[in-house]
């Protein structure tokens, strides 16, 4: 064999090695680490940090928190509400307390870091869910590699989990790991985990009612059964008080005006300033969205019939589209349930979606930097001044107003692309082609047509 040979077959192995799902997966884990420590959303993080300690010292997560002298961010001064999900969060935030009491020292980046390990992790083991996905669903293991290694480098769920600290990755994981379970105990047990984190996968049970024929009915008791008997348990075991968790618990569901929701624009306090009179329709627009996914989830029941993964994957897209355009408050963070979904989608069954997935991901993406001060808050932990020179961009500064108003132009363009979503999902003859790229397209060619040929003056009608 000669030397080029030699060198050839080695480059051919070394690139093999980089397909190992183990490297890959790794390189996402590292990739994701390096934010760990020393980056967080400063005021949901700082939410999480103050429910460990108060929890791991036997007080209620649903109550209100004062800062962690030594541990909290230097300009959280002020006291907080509590989570908004179901205890089992808390629970696990004060278990890794109670882990970082144990190390030795003090320093609070090593809280930090353990804190965010159940989000990364959850991000993580979610990619890895989405190559096994492809595998079992017909995907040849090229675009389950191809799959794997796109999410471990994507940029958006590195933003949401290894940088914001939110852990709906983890809530992903459990929900999507369930449709691959085919023992109906098991995706009974991880949908009642997802959803004793939190509450969102609670909008596929009408359709799953609907769906499933007999005895499987009952799976979803086991579902719902889970987190109801969890939360007791905890309550009664921790001695809480069950009224502010009820509070907490109906707040969440019914959400505040913000965030890409319509419905956000619809009752944002630009217009609630010139129409007070429309604040008495909120408290019955933002329960839209329960009726909206029991007729969306009947309809997907009827539209996609067969036991199929194919119709499942396209009516659990389809009722969370419904569910994003019907719910006053749709964060960014939200769309860590969307878009694995869509990703597979394209990669199993609709190339030709293409745009439609990379334009929700950079709606989704344009938002967060904007709502963020371009990110300038997440670094927070390390940098506190930071923290001051967001609130000024945003309260003493010009850009706050320009901000105000690109939030509500970016609100209704994702509204926009989900109704385009909606109608693909309904009838795959559609034009997959993203209206607001076309619309951006077309406004080029006009702007182009218009430079190229300028007005001529007219010396009047020719003979």
């Amino acid at each position: 064999m000669t030397l080029r040979g030699t060198r050839w077959n080695k480059i051919i192995r070394f690139r093999l090695r980089l397909q190992d799902p183990a490297i890959i997966l790794f390189t996402g884990l590292l990739l994701r680490e390096l934010f760990s420590f020393w980056t967080a959303h400063p005021y949901d993080f700082e939410v999480w940090l103050r429910n460990a300690v108060y929890v791991s010292r036997g007080i209620s997560p649903y109550s209100f928190m004062d800062p962690i002298p030594g541990l909290s961010f230097s300009d959280q001064n002020q006291m907080l509400p509590s989570v908004g999900y179901p205890p089992l969060w808390s629970l696990m935030l004060a278990e890794l307390y109670r882990l970082f009491i144990l190390l030795p020292g003090d320093n609070r980046f090593v809280l930090y870091f353990l804190l965010k390990q159940p989000t990364i992790l959850g991000d993580v083991f979610l990619g890895y869910v989405l190559y096994r996905a492809v595998t079992q669903w017909g995907g040849t293991i090229e675009s389950a590699h191809r799959i794997l290694g796109f999410w471990m480098l994507f940029p958006y769920p590195i933003l949401i989990s290894a940088i914001w600290g939110q852990f709906d990755a983890l809530v992903a994981f459990l929900w999507i790991t369930s449709l691959l379970v085919a023992r109906p105990v098991r995706r009974s047990v991880l949908d009642g985990l997802a959803i004793l984190l939190k509450l969102f996968p609670l909008i596929f049970i009408p359709y799953h009612l609907l769906r499933e024929k007999g005895t499987a009915k009952l799976r979803q008791l086991v579902s719902l059964g889970i987190p109801v008997v969890f939360t007791a348990a905890a309550f009664y075991l921790g001695g809480w008080g069950f009224a502010n968790f009820r509070d907490t618990m109906v707040y969440a569901a019914h959400g505040a005006p913000q965030g890409m929701s319509i419905l956000a624009v619809l009752f944002s306090h630009g217009l609630l300033d010139h129409f007070p009179g429309i604040v008495a329709a909120f408290g019955a627009a933002s329960w839209l969205w329960v009726p909206a996914v029991t007729v969306s989830g009947v309809y997907a029941a009827r539209r996609f019939p067969r036991n199929s993964r194919f119709d499942l994957v396209q009516a659990l897209l389809f009722i969370m589209v419904v569910f994003f355009l019907f719910r006053v408050q749709v964060n960014e963070q939200y769309l860590m349930y969307l878009l694995p979904l869509l990703l597979l989608d394209l990669v199993l069954w609709h190339p030709e979606r293409k745009g439609l997935f990379h334009m929700t991901w950079v709606i989704g993406l344009v938002y967060l930097l904007f709502n963020n001060d371009f990110l300038i808050r997440f670094f927070g932990p390390i940098f506190p001044a930071t923290l001051d020179w967001s609130y000024n961009l945003d309260n003493n500064s010009s850009f706050g107003p320009v901000r105000t108003v690109v939030l509500l132009a970016v609100a209704i363009m994702f509204a926009v692309h989900l109704v385009q979503l909606a109608l693909v999902l309904i009838d795959g003859r559609w034009n997959p082609d993203p209206w607001l790229l076309r619309a951006f397209r077309r406004l080029n060619f006009a702007i182009k047509t218009h430079v190229s040929s300028p007005d001529r003056v007219s010396d009047g009608p020719r003979r």
